[in-house]
């Protein structure tokens, strides 16, 4: 474990969201990123707060929002090796919930992501990231 990367905050409005937070924390700067089909993602990565907003209620992350109200939804924290973690996890009984990394075709992956079951981590998702060194 290298260390904590960001949180994602499962949040109704992201606009109140994003003003609340920059006026809690002084001057927050949240960035768009890319994201997954119907999901508003911003990050402000100097404070390693990442907004979440799924834009449809029939998405997995919009009836997770509707069942459990706005919430610290995952916590990423930097490690060396995914393998090496993934190996750690299944061997303290932890269930992986999936990986993730964005690499396309002809183009080897930036970041590589396990994500655990919320089940044994009282209710969070705990998302293990890789930063994957070029060659």
């Amino acid at each position: 474990l290298l260390g904590l990367n960001r949180i994602e905050l499962l949040v109704k409005d992201p606009d109140q969201a994003e003003q609340d937070l920059s006026s809690l924390l002084g001057g927050l700067s949240f960035e768009r990123e890319p994201a997954e089909g119907v999901l508003d993602c911003r990050v402000d990565w100097k404070a390693g707060i990442e907004i979440v907003h799924p834009q449809s209620g029939e998405h997995a992350v919009g009836k997770l929002l509707e069942g459990k109200g706005e919430n610290v939804f995952t916590v990423f924290f930097v490690v060396e090796s995914i393998v090496d973690a993934k190996a750690w996890v299944i061997e303290k009984g932890f269930e992986s919930l999936y990986e993730f990394d964005n690499g396309t075709e002809g183009h080897a992956p930036t970041i590589r992501q396990l994500s655990i079951s919320p089940e044994r981590t009282h209710g969070m998702v705990v998302t293990l990231l890789e930063k994957v060194r070029a060659n």
